[in-house]
């Protein structure tokens, strides 16, 4: 619920320091104001829709470096949310918030409540989303998080909520802050300047200027204390080792007529190149074969085989080459102008500029995998790999062998990706009669490059092995090779550069709008409670997507890599109205109506309703009602394909498990996603430092943007419910299946509702200030199309209970707080079956799997001490007991964890020291 006195505070704060604040004996002017959630300024905060506020001073005490770190923690983020620890992403080095576990392209985020451009590249190829990591923390006054569907108020994209970030507007005299703080074994550092002179009130101007650097060395996975050993045998229950049998390199013999045997062997410099040299029954000891009698027959022989003590193999920890939080870089600048042109007009003008960089390593490369071939038809997968015959590259064996594992000369897969952000908003506030409008334009722009090195070239490998190109099976041998596989080390940099694939990934996307908005109060006009309050506005608002990728990726040419492209704009309208009805002193209602109509989809009107009922002054009732809706994004209606492997069961010619690619396309005949949103609650004040609220809500969502299963369009050769919903391509000359193209679609359905709850409480005590804070949220529901997935792991992540909980306290120039949060545990439904079983060999797991992935409490620890009313100092310690994620190899084989839920780094420390120049 809204903390009515916290944002009180929060507003008188900024009054003061524009010089809006009057000598003691004057009568002080009630400031009217505008509250996320209305368009109506108003003297009482207390809205109709419940609203969070996250102070400075609360951004301050969390010890989090970055708001987008702050968000993380708000409990209604309860899934589907994705941060740049997610580095295996189609959209790299980016974090957005998702409330209510709805996504991210569900939930709107505003700057100053106007809207900026989104990211450049989509999350899981659709959902597009506004970045926070280039939203300057320094710049920040207060987020206010909007936990109502608010898209009769804001337009699309507010079927969960909005999230309000509030910068700051003006500052008197110059602030310097630095910081520095180490996880993991690794080190952050932060500085920021803001600057500011000019008082609206006396000068009639003001100039503001804020300056953000952040920095972060990139943390590995072995870097981590959860990350130090992927062997989890012993750790947790259903305990494996998931280190690599061959990860670094060894030859697997086969015979002259192209069959598998059982004989192994690793290349020579295993232990030299970071692996592990290991025998076959050393690797049955090691977890990495396994022997458990739950296996068929013919199964269990042949690894039994495979553990033969003639065998040797080289393991590999891969967790030495996964990234576990990227490294990154940034910059960002807010500058803001404010001017007083006559008593009734004022002028601003505001500049945003941010540069991101992340850096972020994955695994070496290796050439088996998935290539891609020409067709008349279009691109089509398939398994590539390569026979050596005895002696070539390296082979030990006297007839043909194959080699797996990474290619270690070549070096980790490095990924950079550079966000820039341009934002810029001129406008004027004014006041006419009764009304006081705001009128602006704006403009964002944000260009990501993601610039990925050491992929391989399928037509360099080819070339260096001596064999076609050309799409398997059958298996090609390789007779004479330039690339020595078995002593890596001997391969010079022009073979290497030979086979090596670097290149860019590129996007832009672009928002510029037009607004105008106005509010009065109609003293004539007038209900038992007070006078009626009428807000009216219009919005013109264009937007382009541009994602391209290079022309390497675009032909099919490098080695296991799908492609995404999309190229769109669009143009929209809209009319808003509200209405604020005090049908009795201590009732007031809320109408609101908005009518957006867009050129491509078509219109969408939406009405929401609410009440806010003061039953006495220590308790007040609110409800609200509404409709929303979500323009599709541009990656699912302009023209856009996302091409990737996948694979299918073939009905047509019986076989099974075939490689094809799977194409994801825009859909112009695509509609709205439609929602309707209710919320009902009570705000429980006793007495002015004890504040108590409850929140229940429920959201259906329909129509929402999806795809159906390509196994589905295969079996029904593309057909569903009797439309052609697909197209499934075969080679002319084979029959097989190249590729599966469906568009995106109206499709699923969503229902969730839950309950939010939070608490306040101030205590003045002899030994100083108490302040004590808390705040849940309880997800009882969340359905798709009927099948429910709360409480689990099936869909996302929906653990049924996220929360928070703060002890505060201020004495003189001392001040402390003590932070727990806490994730509920939930049920893992994506892991095997053989994990809960009890006929495992124990060399291979110990225990069995859990039914649930464990919860989590940490704690945080903040202090800070004011030398004087110009320097201070503060420490943090965050989660204090060194709390790891819990083990969870269902959402993620790679990780182990669920990076959408849990921070790997561990504990954290913090130190940061401010100096006011005044």
């Amino acid at each position: 619920m809204i903390k009515k006195k916290q944002l009180a505070v929060a507003i008188a704060a900024t009054f003061v320091a524009t010089g809006v604040a009057y000598a003691q004996q004057q009568p002080q002017k009630v400031e009217k104001v505008e509250v996320t959630g209305s368009n109506i300024k108003r003297t009482d905060v207390e809205t109709v829709a419940p609203v969070d506020v996250i102070t400075r001073e609360q951004i301050e005490k969390s010890g989090q470096p970055t708001i987008a770190e702050v968000l993380r923690n708000v409990p209604a983020n309860s899934g589907n949310s994705y941060n740049e620890s997610f580095s295996n992403s189609f959209a790299p080095g980016a974090s957005g918030i998702s409330l209510r576990g709805l996504g991210q392209k569900a939930t709107l985020v505003l700057i100053n409540g106007r809207r900026t451009a989104g990211y450049g590249f989509a999350q899981n190829l659709q959902d597009t989303f506004v970045d926070l990591n280039s939203i300057p923390s320094a710049a920040v006054e207060r987020i206010e998080v909007l936990k109502d569907g608010a898209s009769a108020i804001y337009g699309s994209d507010a079927i969960a909520g909005v999230v309000n970030v509030i910068l700051r507007k003006d500052y008197k005299g110059i602030e310097m802050s630095a910081g520095a703080g180490t996880a993991a074994g690794k080190n952050d550092y932060r500085f920021s300047a803001t600057g500011g002179f000019g008082d609206l009130g006396k000068d009639k101007f003001s100039v503001l200027g804020v300056f953000d650097y952040y920095k972060r060395d990139l943390v590995k996975l072995s870097d981590t204390d959860f990350g130090a050993s992927r062997d989890w045998r012993g750790r947790a229950g259903g305990g494996r080792n998931f280190d690599s049998l061959t990860g670094l390199g060894t030859w697997q013999q086969y015979t002259n007529a192209g069959v598998a045997t059982q004989n192994f062997q690793a290349v020579p410099g295993c232990n030299a190149a970071g692996g592990t040299l290991m025998t076959g029954p050393q690797a049955v000891a090691a977890g990495l074969i396994n022997l458990s009698s739950n296996q068929s027959a013919a199964t269990l022989a042949t690894l039994q085989a495979r553990a033969a003590a003639t065998n040797t193999f080289c393991t590999y920890n891969s967790n030495n080459a996964i990234t576990a939080l990227p490294g990154t870089e940034r910059f960002g600048f807010l500058g803001r102008g404010t001017v007083e042109i006559s008593p009734n007009l004022q002028g601003y003008a505001e500049v945003g500029l941010s540069q991101v960089k992340s850096n972020q390593i994955f695994t070496q490369p290796f050439f088996n995998t998935t290539g891609l071939t020409q067709t008349a038809v279009g691109l089509r997968p398939f398994s590539y790999t390569v026979n050596f015959a005895p002696g070539v590259a390296g082979n030990p064996f006297s007839t043909l062998a194959r080699y797996a594992g990474s290619l270690s000369d070549m070096g980790t897969r490095d990924t950079s990706i550079k966000s820039d952000t341009y934002r810029v908003l001129a406008g004027l506030k004014w006041t006419a009669g009764s009304w006081d409008g705001d009128s602006a334009f704006g403009w964002s722009r944000n260009e990501v490059t993601s610039t990925n090195t050491n992929r391989l070239n399928i037509a360099g490998v080819s070339a260096a092995f001596g064999i076609s190109s050309a799409a398997q099976p059958p298996v090609p041998t390789s007779n004479s090779s330039t690339y020595n596989l078995n002593n890596p080390s001997a391969n010079s940099a022009a073979v290497r550069d030979s086979i090596r694939a670097n290149f860019d990934r590129k996007s832009a996307s672009e928002l510029f709008f037009i607004d105008t908005r106005a509010s009065t109060e109609f003293a004539q006009l007038t209900l038992p409670g007070g006078p009626v309050g009428l807000a009216v506005g219009a919005e013109y608002r264009s937007e382009k997507l541009k994602d391209s990728p290079a022309a390497i990726a675009q032909q099919g040419l490098i080695l296991g890599q799908g492609i995404t492209k999309t190229d769109g704009d669009r143009n929209s309208i809209a009319v808003f109205a509200e209405a604020s009805l005090p049908i009795l002193k201590n009732l007031e209602a809320q109408l609101a109506v908005r009518s957006d109509r867009y050129n491509d989809y078509g219109s969408s009107t939406v009405p929401k309703v609410g009440l806010k009922w003061k039953v006495s002054p220590e308790v007040v009732l609110r409800a609200n009602w509404g409709q929303g809706f979500r323009a599709p994004t541009l990656p699912e209606i302009s023209p856009s394909v996302a091409t990737f492997f996948t694979q299918v069961n073939d009905p047509v010619t019986g076989a099974s498990g075939i490689n094809i690619s799977g194409i994801f396309a825009g859909n112009p005949n695509l509609k709205a996603e439609t929602s309707k949103s209710a919320t009902i609650g009570a705000v429980f004040e006793p007495t002015r430092d004890l504040n108590i609220g409850v929140n229940w809500y429920q959201i259906d969502w329909k129509d929402q943007v999806g795809s159906y299963s390509f196994q589905n369009l295969v079996n029904n050769n593309g057909v569903i419910n009797g439309v052609q919903q697909g197209i499934v391509t075969r080679d002319p000359a084979t029959n097989a299946i190249v590729s599966v193209q469906t568009n995106y679609t109206n499709l699923s359905e969503v229902t969730t509702r839950g309950f939010d709850f939070d608490l306040n409480y101030r205590l003045n005590t002899l030994y100083g200030k108490l302040g004590f804070r808390a705040g849940g949220s309880y997800l009882e529901k969340y359905a798709i199309d009927g099948d429910e997935y709360v409480g689990g792991n099936g869909y996302t992540s929906l653990p049924r209970i996220r929360g928070f909980a703060q002890l505060s306290w201020e004495q003189g120039p001392y001040s402390a707080a003590l932070t727990a949060n806490y994730i509920h545990s939930y049920y893992q439904q994506l892991l095997a079956a053989t994990y809960f079983s009890t006929a495992n060999d124990p060399r291979f797991q110990t225990g069995v799997y859990g039914d649930k992935i464990g919860s989590r409490t940490t704690l945080d620890l903040f202090g800070a001490y004011e030398f004087n009313n110009k320097l201070k100092i503060s420490g943090s310690v965050l989660n204090i007991a060194n709390k790891q994620p819990p083990y969870d190899p269902g959402t993620s084989s790679t990780f182990l964890y669920d990076f959408t839920q849990f921070d790997v780094r561990g504990r954290a420390y913090r130190l940061n020291l401010t100096y006011k120049f005044k």
